[in-house]
């Protein structure tokens, strides 16, 4: 995974919308389910009672809700915001809620009602069995360090693994039996790298780091584009940014020269945008979607006009994949693929051709579960898959539930010709059935699975996964990275001296 993205999903209401809602007509014959659809759908899709357990709503969600559309909150009181204006030579209070107090109570007493006492569980068995498909060591952590990767990535051609520390800020490479090669300090936080060379091949490497700022939710200006160099120490190429994520290097203007997209997931604030390259005299930023969340992006070229068009996974209030088709002169048409709830909390998707038909679909995951309802286990995480009908039209064709997943790679591991996931859970009932932690999927055909784990799952907190060929063997290896902030351990749990796994494969097929 880029990054960590421990974050509110119920951050429903930007400024614009707060603003927007002042102008909206309210009715005394509106009900509560009605207000409802009407203030929450203004800016994400309408979540569902049913979404959340009755507790979520009236202690956690719906408070802070109140905060973000202007009550103030004294008790279990709620009470407009009045604030003091001065126009002319007159003084005027005047309130800065974005509704009534009894639309607003509607609203909690729709919530209230129709919340389910609790979520019900997850309706599969407990994963038991044990994968043979792998051989597992692990990389241990630093000496008075504790486990904090941030970002994993698997260098086929080289035969190594480049891995970095939110502990110390540092920048690692080993080979393929885990043996150090190289490590740097950068001052920063890497949670992505976007390589110049194909990494499938030998050879010195260059390109570009992005680094995060600061990890915890925040909109500060912290964040960084790095120049990555083997060889010579790194500088920063665009500075102030809000908390990105991921940077991709690509000529999206067609004028010869490489542009930067950056996801800038923020937190309240954030934005997608696009860096044109001033001829290698620096970069311009230009925005192309001015909201929080931008988590994952992926580069096509959708009508075969020769511009390059992009697909992205906002994981923040307006949950959801969107397709920004390239009109030219770096401007952008949006097409909305899929939407979420905004309690969904996403966190990955893959575009990959799931049923052999010729057509990219979407393998997508949710499980953030961060939030205000951290407390609460949700039936609905877990690894989705939406097939293309060719017109980019996706409809969901499979679900395997995970409590807290936070990434899949479909690949196929076995070698049997079927495709197989594998996936990381973050947030995992660790109580009940920690083995979630890790999950392999092996493709039975037609997107069904049978569903392992592996003995080393309770080794860690994994936050970070990437698979490719370490040893050139001619099938896939995993690499799955540990953080834990608590940096506190129970012996059953988790292992404080285990950084990351590798999963070398045993797989010998032709």
């Amino acid at each position: 995974m880029k990054f960590f993205r421990i974050i509110s999903s119920f951050s429903f209401f930007s400024l614009l919308f707060i603003n927007s809602c002042r102008y909206i007509q309210e009715s005394d014959q509106q009900t509560g389910e009605e207000l409802a659809k009407v203030h929450c759908a203004s800016c994400h899709l309408f979540p569902e009672p049913e979404l959340l357990d009755k507790s979520s709503w009236t202690n956690n969600v719906l408070p802070d809700m109140a905060l973000q559309l202007g009550f103030q909150i004294n008790g279990d009181m709620v009470y407009p915001d009045i604030q003091q204006e001065k126009r002319g030579d007159s003084t005027y209070w005047v309130s800065k809620s974005a509704m009534s107090i009894d639309d607003w109570n509607k609203i909690v007493a729709y919530y209230t009602e129709k919340a389910p006492e609790k979520i019900a569980r997850q309706n599969r068995p407990p994963i038991k069995e044990i994968t043979g498909l792998f051989d597992v060591s692990a990389s241990q952590v630093q000496k008075n360090g504790f486990p904090a990767v941030s970002y994993l990535k698997i260098d086929e051609g080289n035969q190594q693994i480049y891995e970095a520390s939110y502990f110390d800020s540092s920048l690692s490479v080993f080979d393929k039996n885990l043996k150090p090669v190289s490590s740097r300090k950068l001052k920063a936080t890497i949670v992505d790298i976007d390589f110049s060379e194909d990494l499938k091949k030998a050879g010195v490497r260059s390109g570009f780091m992005t680094s995060i700022g600061l990890m915890h939710p925040n909109d500060f200006r912290k964040g960084k584009l790095l120049d990555f160099n083997a060889t010579v120490q790194s500088k920063a190429l665009i500075d102030s940014l809000q908390r990105p994520v991921q940077s991709i290097a690509v000529d999206l203007d067609n004028d010869g020269y490489k542009d930067q997209l950056i996801c800038s997931f923020g937190n309240k604030n954030g934005v997608l945008a696009w860096y044109k390259n001033l001829q290698n005299k620096g970069y311009v930023k230009k925005v192309i979607r001015e909201l929080p969340g931008a988590i994952k992006a992926y580069i096509t070229d959708e009508n075969k006009d020769g511009l390059p068009d992009i697909w992205v996974l906002f994981a923040q209030a307006q949950e959801g994949i969107f397709l920004f088709m390239n009109k030219g002169n770096g401007e952008f048409d949006t097409k909305e693929i899929l939407r979420f709830p905004s309690v969904y909390g996403s966190c990955y998707f893959e575009m990959i051709d799931l049923n052999k038909d010729g057509y990219k679909d979407i393998l997508y995951v949710n499980g953030d579960n961060a939030d205000l309802t951290r407390h609460v286990l949700k039936n609905y995480h877990g690894v989705y898959a939406y097939l293309n009908n060719g017109k980019n039209q996706f409809k969901q064709a499979f679900f395997f539930p995970i409590n807290g997943c936070y990434k899949a790679i479909a690949r196929d591991f076995d070698r049997d010709g079927d495709i197989d996931i594998a996936t990381i859970s973050y947030f995992a009932d660790k109580k009940n059935q920690p083995q979630e932690g890790f999950v392999y999927l092996e493709g039975q055909g037609k997107l069904s699975f049978r569903p392992y784990t592996i003995k080393e799952v309770n080794a860690g907190k994994w936050l970070t996964m990437a698979a490719g060929d370490i040893d050139g063997d001619g099938d896939d290896d995993l690499i799955i990275g540990s953080l834990d902030w608590s940096k506190q351990y129970s012996q059953d749990i988790a292992r404080k001296d285990t950084a990351f796994l590798l999963l070398r494969n045993r797989t010998i097929k032709p």
